[in-house]
């Protein structure tokens, strides 16, 4: 029996219709193979794109990240940020309630829009919001968590505008939590960039809300709008935004090892292309790039000589882990300048700020880090104190201190 003309014309209409942002998402294939680049411009151009690595903020490749485009629900990564520092603040906690007002009933109802499916009255805490925000992209959670932080949507936007500022988000400006269309809200690929990774720095364990491949709540389970996150089980984050007007947009994070990548891609003209540049600038970075230990104690004094305490010497350490973000195989010649900044006399506390390491590669300088105080020393005795001070005071008067010293290191793999 042959099929009616009029189903078949139905079907090739439904299937060319776009999917409206409030449906789950397919889950795709989880091969880790790289996707073949693609940049096939849409309505808005050619898509806005930017590899950076975490740890030294270096970008690695791009293409117009400064263009100004609808930031769709990348807003939420703003959202996100805020309600973090509130945790940390101490003005919520994560089993803070917070009941649903109408306003983010109604937003959560807007036509096409995603949503955690909250509804009026409702008392959720703010780590179920948190879930809702980062995996089902919900505009009701982000309401939700707007007037939670704030009291309302148009203080959090205000706060939102000013933390932008003071992160150095030149090509960003705010209107809504949420990323639903509004006038004069934009944002570019390098902020969207530099957000990510402020969030990554400051909150490693932020993640763990932007991971897990599904979020459920009052019985209706969602799929992580991140499908990355079921492609390559590097990755663990963060966001993704699309809308009629921004195209599709992700912020996308993956860790192999101490490598940690963000890539992001805005105004991408289907889910394919999106998927298809952030998967290339992902592999890339990985296959291009290495972080390597650079091991300074073989090159300057790891610790210090001092005076006037219970021992003669203080241990050194680095604020953080000294690394070198270079192309795999390569071994680079670096300088090494070690100061210290503190006069080596007792006491010292454990986690003092002594001194500074500089890591210089071809005369430019690509890392500085703090060396601590890696115990505590005691003041001596009256006697000891003395003695000490003496030794110290004609040490100098010999030259016999130094407080600098420099030497050449070549990372190996």
């Amino acid at each position: 029996m042959q099929t009616p003309l009029r189903w078949i014309s139905l079907a090739v209409c439904l299937a060319l219709l776009p999917v409206p942002s409030g449906a789950a998402p397919r889950v795709p294939g989880r091969s880790r193979a790289a996707a073949p680049r693609a940049a096939a411009p849409g309505p808005l151009g050619p898509p806005s794109t930017l590899l950076m690595e975490v740890s030294t903020g270096r970008v690695l490749e791009s293409a117009a990240p400064h263009r100004r485009l609808p930031p769709a629900s990348l807003d939420k990564l703003m959202t996100f940020y805020l309600t973090l520092e509130a945790l940390r603040a101490g003005r919520l906690t994560p089993q803070t309630p917070v009941t649903v007002s109408a306003q983010a009933w109604r937003i959560g109802r807007t036509a096409g829009s995603s949503r955690m499916f909250l509804n009026v009255g409702d008392v959720v805490t703010v780590a179920q919001l948190l879930d809702g925000l980062m995996v089902a992209s919900g505009n009701d959670a982000a309401e939700a968590l707007a007037e939670a932080v704030s009291g309302s949507s148009a203080r959090f936007v205000q706060e939102m505008n000013a933390t932008a500022a003071r992160l150095g988000m030149h090509d960003t400006h705010y209107a809504t939590p949420h990323g639903l269309p509004a006038p004069d809200e934009y944002t570019s690929a390098w902020d969207v960039a530099l957000l990510a990774r402020e969030i990554l720095l400051r909150y490693p364990d932020a993640v763990r809300f932007s991971s897990p491949r599904y979020e459920t709540y009052a019985g209706i389970r969602q799929a992580n709008w991140n499908n990355l996150v079921f492609r390559d089980p590097r990755v663990d984050g963060l966001k993704t935004g699309h809308t009629a007007e921004a195209g599709y947009s992700i912020a996308a994070t993956a860790r192999e090892g101490d490598l940690r990548l963000i890539a992001v891609v805005m105004g991408a003209p289907t889910l394919r292309h999106r998927t298809e540049l952030a998967e290339g600038m992902l592999q890339t970075g990985f296959s291009h790039y290495a972080l390597v230990p650079v091991r300074w104690q073989q090159v300057v004094p790891a610790e210090l000589r001092i005076y006037g305490g219970t021992a003669g010497r203080l241990p050194l350490a680095a604020a953080h882990p000294v690394q070198l973000l270079t192309a795999r195989d390569s071994h680079p010649v670096l300088e090494l300048a070690e100061e210290i900044t503190v006069r080596p006399v007792a006491p010292f506390h454990r986690g003092q700020r002594v001194g500074l390491l500089t890591v210089r590669r071809d005369g430019q300088v690509v890392a500085t880090v703090p060396l601590l105080a890696a115990e505590t020393v005691e003041r001596a005795g009256l006697a000891g104190r003395m003695w000490g001070y003496l030794r110290y005071t004609i040490g100098r008067l010999l030259h016999r201190h130094r407080s600098s010293w420099t030497g050449t290191y070549t990372p190996q793999g």
